[in-house]
């Protein structure tokens, strides 16, 4: 129902949820709250789960849920990184992260430092969305309908080129295997890739 409702991210969120409850996991940080669509649906699979839900953003978005579990910490996601462990520490939770949730600035900068910082933190089984891998100014969804996007920005994609050290077809769907990563990406919308761990 929560998908009907159209918007940049609307054709992912019963995708982020399959792939997310699949795995059964233990701790999931969204980087990027803005209206709390993605945070809507992560918070039911934390609910079904009972895993532990950490969203971040720079602005205020303690708002968004009135889950009494939903923990939010209102920072630079960057400098929260630096005191990621400190702060599982503190608050009894093991950090290492299952699912890692990515839908910040979507600057090529930011994003590199984001792989830098959080992924140390993943752990043996992790799944990473990253959200506006093809970004255009004018966007089409499943359904035919259109959108305006608010930047046509390769940064997200440029980031993830830069860790796998290779190019990437972003108005492409695709399936590859890089590094010990299996790289879903689709296409449509303002695009989404899945990272998967996966040792063959």
């Amino acid at each position: 129902e929560r998908s009907s409702n159209r918007s940049d991210i609307s054709d992912y969120l019963p995708l982020l949820f399959l792939e997310t409850v699949a795995m059964k996991p233990r701790l999931i940080v969204e980087l990027g709250v803005r209206g709390g669509e993605s945070t809507f649906v992560l918070e039911r699979i934390a609910r079904l789960c009972a895993a532990t839900l950490i969203s971040v953003d720079s602005e205020d978005c303690s708002t968004v849920s009135k889950w009494h579990e939903w923990l939010f910490v209102q920072s630079d996601d960057i400098e929260f990184a630096a005191r990621f462990s400190r702060y599982c520490d503190n608050a009894g939770i093991l950090p290492l992260i299952d699912v890692l949730f990515i839908d910040t600035s979507h600057e090529f900068s930011h994003t590199v430092e984001e792989i830098r910082h959080w992924f140390p933190f993943l752990s043996a089984r992790a799944k990473v969305f990253f959200h506006d891998t093809n970004m255009k100014r004018i966007y089409r969804r499943k359904d035919g309908s259109i959108g305006v996007g608010h930047t046509a920005t390769r940064g997200v994609i440029m980031a993830i080129e830069n860790f796998f050290g290779r190019k990437f077809k972003e108005d492409m769907d695709f399936t590859d295997y890089e590094r010990g990563w299996l790289v879903r990406h689709y296409h449509f919308c303002c695009g989404f890739i899945i990272l998967e761990k996966y040792a063959v």
